[in-house]
């Protein structure tokens, strides 16, 4: 299938997937602070979310057989390694800087990945492109801070690893309470997040755009920020992602989908093991199992995040 009508019939799908969901939290009113829950989403995250980096090995061979280097294999997984062990043992020490870059480059790589090829901006100011970007992936952040400000507040406290989170608490601009200080801010971000949603080089390709946008609206409307962040990371972002990159590097066969499954297996196992052991460890060592989910959650596909975009980064200026 054409990837511009994929694109196109993926939207329409998360969108009713959206609907559903949201339909059955309306009527159903499950308790979503629980154990269970919290569990669930973990484990989507793990499987099907991890699964979208899980060709970053191919992607890496892609990349090194076209510089010609020798090893590309052991060059490929010593430099993906290094980089995510760097990226952790700096998090850790340097919280709250290295989350707000993780944010902003998250929030890029969302927007870039979730926009169809046709419509990205060629022979562009790079510096417009990078803001559109960037506004349209921070809508899932931008949303949940919107709707469940400090739900929100609260996981970027546990995963900065700062009791003192940026002082939002004490913010207090020309006499203002914090909230309404917040609230405008959010109402100013969120004109810019529809701004980054209006691509008008194609019309047609608005409405799955929109679909997107009104579906993330809607379920950080109805569900807590975890949950929403599952279901957004998991069915839109990262569906979408391994559709593209299967399409690009295995091709486009019948057995496309059977040959993704086994080709990132076992780069998406050893993720999903490691996330299990970490949340087992931290378990063992003391703190609420929602708090160490989080912790792993957050941190650990940050520490991924980054090689996984630099390798993208690398093999689309290696194509120019």
């Amino acid at each position: 299938m054409d990837l511009k009508i994929l694109h196109n019939k993926h939207s329409n799908y998360f969108f009713l997937l959206t609907i559903l969901l949201c339909l059955l939290q309306f009527f159903i009113k499950i308790d979503l602070d629980q154990v269970w829950v919290w569990l669930t989403c973990f484990f989507l995250i793990i499987t099907i979310g991890a699964s979208h980096g899980g060709l970053d090995n191919l992607k890496g061979k892609k990349l090194f057989n076209k510089l010609k280097l020798k090893n590309s294999f052991l060059i490929f997984y010593l430099a993906y390694i290094s980089i995510a062990i760097l990226i952790l043992a700096l998090w850790f020490n340097f919280g709250q800087i290295f989350l707000w870059t993780f944010l902003i480059l998250a929030s890029y790589h969302f927007g870039k990945e979730d926009t169809p090829d046709i419509l990205l901006p060629k022979n562009r100011n790079q510096l417009l492109v990078f803001f559109k970007f960037f506004a349209r992936g921070s809508t899932i952040i931008v949303m949940a801070l919107f709707f469940h400000f400090e739900e929100t507040i609260g996981i970027l406290q546990f995963i900065s690893t700062d009791s003192h989170f940026m002082g939002f608490y004490t913010i207090n601009i020309a006499g203002l309470e914090w909230q309404d200080d917040i609230r405008l801010t959010l109402y100013v971000l969120i004109l810019i997040n529809i701004w980054g949603h209006i691509y008008l080089k194609s019309k047609k390709y608005w409405g799955s755009l929109f679909q997107d946008f009104l579906s993330i609206v809607l379920l950080n409307l109805v569900f807590e920020p975890f949950v929403a962040f599952t279901i957004y990371f998991c069915f839109l972002h990262s569906i979408r992602h391994s559709l593209l990159w299967s399409s690009k590097l295995l091709g486009k066969t019948k057995n496309s989908l059977k040959e993704f499954l086994i080709k990132s297996f076992p780069l998406t196992l050893i993720t999903a093991l490691l996330f299990v052991i970490s949340v087992n460890l931290l378990y063992l060592i003391g703190g609420f199992l929602y708090v160490n989910i989080i912790l792993v959650t957050f941190v650990g596909l940050a520490s991924l995040t980054f090689p996984h975009i630099l390798l993208e980064y690398l093999i689309e200026k290696n194509e120019k």
